[in-house]
């Protein structure tokens, strides 16, 4: 229980079970503020043509409302490095905001850790976040959250209760620095806590991306094979790297000592089926025999083969099966370096000053702007493991961008398309959405040369009807951009420059808008017309979608016609604003 909390008793006898109770659990679903206009800023954007990556600025949760239109059960993995509430300038809390969730959180503070409701203040800001979150994760959207042991057990808690406990995937401890101070116990690690939005829907199994040192070690076999033409010299020379590097230095790479025509590998027992009723049959030098008992046969796996005899004798063929001196004995297999693929494992060792070495690479060696800055490392590994390459990458306590960086490390290194939205607010003393985040992302573009941009942001005004029909055209244009229902997922891609269209989807399908205020802003065949042209010069496809306030003619397969404000109202769900929340119940 948070400290100086007591549980309501009525709440109490309403719910059975066991429940993390403090004051405001039964609110905090309902802290749902207004969206607002997200205005893209082109002087902090960078190359924002060759990417949909979107660098925003403002209140995670108030943008996070503002993104539902798009990127509602859409985001496939989402990493969050949120305040350990260590007591120190690490966790600002409002209660303005926890009164209001649309209040300007001009009186944030520090949470101090002789504050007696720190829990509780903790609990009241993470909760509908992590609500927020959930609602934008697609059905088979996996979130990661960094947290150390101040509130792990507080986080299991509350995660157990949005996300449900069966989808719970795990708790990654990270093992990341190395503790001197004289104390009881030495600190050297923290966690990661994984959960699912359906863990029904999420891959049994993950494999993390090609990693570094595999790649270090194929560079350095490439070396070898140029420089040792015979077999023999590079088998011999291959060991000794191997061996000389050790377990310490490559870890389960170590053990790919051998060497063949092919390159380098383990010796691998796969060969047994796990359980009962597996393939029966003899294995020879030669190849596959129907007995497995027979002349020549190497001993048979007591469950028997787990590949069927064909797939066998392919294996046999390519040379991919290593047998052994004596016929008592099963056959192993070659598993080769170049096929490697890590596995996430609960345990990490990576050294947390490696996000500070980043961050020194991008803006030199006196740079000292940022504290806790996460491995990109760790990103890459988290992200990789649990998202395709196409995958959509929310972080909505960005920093410094470690995870933008990630994204597009693993992009490059794999020809990935995936891409990432990053939310940071700063605070009252350091707006680090653009004085750091924005800038590290393009200091990395730069310095990697990744292919790659971003669109810069900024969450604005309010939205609600009487609000959308004052705006001024470029704002108005700004709201289509981020509502319109064509863009989910992918958003909107915006254009200048033209009378009537606006923008265009990820299927090249061109945007208009027709927009002189609530009186005047109709749209008619000429307009149409027009609109039209535009998307033609521009390359753009149809159905034009044109925005506008009435249309005096009839939809055709050239057109569609969306009412303003009543179309973005429908996307924004602000009409249900009042009896809705983001998962539907009733407040």
């Amino acid at each position: 229980m948070a400290q100086n909390d007591r549980p309501d008793p009525e709440s109490v006898r309403e719910e059975a079970g066991l429940h993390l109770h403090w004051q405001g659990r039964r609110s905090y679903r309902a802290l749902v503020p207004a969206p607002r206009v997200l205005e893209r800023q082109n002087d902090l954007s960078f190359r924002p043509e060759l990417g949909d990556n979107l660098v925003i600025e403002g209140d995670n949760l108030q943008v996070m409302v503002s993104l539902r239109a798009q990127y509602s059960e859409s985001v496939d993995v989402v990493y969050i490095d949120p305040p350990y509430n260590r007591g120190g300038n690490d966790f600002r809390y409002s209660d303005a905001r926890f009164q209001d969730p649309d209040a300007d959180g001009a009186d944030s503070v520090y949470v101090s850790n002789v504050d007696g409701g720190r829990h509780t203040k903790w609990l009241n800001y993470m909760a509908p976040r992590l609500v927020a979150m959930k609602s934008l994760m697609a059905e088979n959207g996996v979130i990661f959250v960094s947290i150390n042991d101040i509130e792990l057990g507080r986080l299991l808690m509350v995660m157990d209760e949005i996300f449900e406990e069966k989808n719970r995937i795990g708790v990654i401890t990270w093992r990341g620095s190395a503790d001197n101070n004289p104390s009881r116990i030495q600190i050297e690690h923290e966690y990661v806590v994984c959960y699912a939005k359906n863990s029904a829907e999420v891959a049994k199994a993950w494999t993390t991306p090609a990693d570094e040192t595999r790649d270090t070690l194929l560079d350095e076999y490439a070396k070898i094979l140029k420089s040792e033409p015979e077999l023999d010299a590079r088998a011999k020379a291959w060991g000794s790297l191997v061996r000389g590097n050790g377990r310490e230095t490559l870890g389960r790479l170590a053990r790919y000592t051998h060497l063949d025509a092919k390159g380098p590998y383990q010796v691998a027992y796969r060969v047994h089926n796990p359980k009962k009723g597996g393939y029966e049959y003899g294995v020879t030098k030669s190849g596959v025999v129907d007995s497995p008992t027979g002349r020549g046969t190497y001993r048979m796996p007591v469950n028997g083969y787990r590949f069927a005899p064909q797939t066998m004798q392919r294996y046999i063929d390519e040379g991919r099966v290593v047998f052994p001196r004596r016929h008592d004995q099963i056959v192993q297999m070659k598993d080769y370096l170049e096929d490697f693929r890590g596995t996430l494992r609960s345990v990490i060792d990576l050294d947390a000053r490696a996000g500070s070495y980043r961050l020194k690479q991008l803006f030199g060696e006196d740079f000292d702007g940022f504290r806790y800055a996460k491995p990109v490392e760790l990103m890459e590994l988290l992200v990789g493991a649990a998202g395709s390459k196409d995958a959509l990458v929310l972080d909505a306590f960005a920093g410094s961008g470690s995870t933008g960086d990630a994204v597009m490390s693993l992009n490059a290194r794999d020809g990935g398309r995936r891409r990432f939205v990053l939310v940071e607010e700063g605070n009252q003393e350091d707006r680090y959405a653009r004085t750091l985040t924005a800038p590290r992302l393009k200091a990395a573009i730069e310095l990697d040369g990744f292919e790659t941009g971003f669109s810069f942001l900024t969450a604005g005004a309010q939205l609600d009807r009487d609000a959308i029909l004052s705006l001024e055209k470029d704002k108005i244009t700004a709201v289509i951009c981020q509502t319109d229902r064509s863009g989910t997922r992918s958003g909107i891609r915006r254009v200048g420059g033209k009378k009537w269209v606006i923008g265009a989807n990820h299927r090249g399908e061109a945007l208009a808008l027709v927009w002189y205020g609530t009186a005047n802003s109709q749209v008619n065949a000429a307009v149409i017309n027009e609109a039209l042209a535009e998307a033609s010069e521009l390359g753009l496809k149809t159905p034009l979608r044109i925005y506008g306030t009435t249309c005096n003619i009839s939809e055709t397969k050239s057109f569609v016609f969306c009412q303003i404000p009543d179309e973005i109202l429908a996307a924004l769900q602000i009409e249900e604003e009042t009896t809705t929340q983001f998962e539907g119940e009733k407040l």
